[in-house]
């Protein structure tokens, strides 16, 4: 797939006229050209990922997320979802149990890995986390080629 492309403001990279044009298109229908996130929540969520949904929906309206984009936000507040039912159950029943005469950690702490892992993932994909907003909008560093003269002096 190549190298992740950084915003046309944000390239400190000499373009040509023709790569500034294609740039600001792929800009424009990367965000500008579709339509706009859905603001409420859809029906079949429960409370927890509606709540959840509402509280990052109108931020998300600030980058050049789309409604194409709502899978990976519904996905990301079911995660948000079972992570919290999870604590709460955990909170309620303890981290470990009795098994046979020994204590054993609770099965569910599976499940709280799994859903704080997939959480991760799904906000870095929304730009949820501070790192993934870094990345849309600072240039990367380019790593300037070493040439013979460089590398003997």
């Amino acid at each position: 797939m190549g190298r992740k492309l950084t915003l046309l403001d944000n390239n400190k990279k000499h373009l040509t006229k023709d790569e500034v044009e294609d740039r600001k298109s792929a800009e424009k229908l990367a965000g500008d050209g579709l339509v706009e996130m859905q603001i409420t929540a859809p029906n079949h969520m429960n409370s927890i990922a509606k709540q959840e949904y509402k509280r990052v929906v109108g931020d998300l309206q600030k980058l050049p997320l789309r409604n194409l984009d709502r899978a990976i936000l519904e996905n990301y507040c079911l995660w948000y979802s079972v992570f919290k039912e999870t604590s709460k159950k955990l909170n309620e029943e303890g981290m470990t149990i009795v098994e046979d005469e020994m204590s054993v950690e609770h099965p569910l702490i599976k499940t709280l890995e799994k859903a704080t892992k997939n959480i991760k993932s799904t906000a870095s994909e929304l730009g949820l986390t501070v790192d993934s907003r870094l990345r849309l909008y600072l240039p990367k560093k380019e790593d300037k080629k070493k040439d013979m003269f460089d590398h003997f002096g």
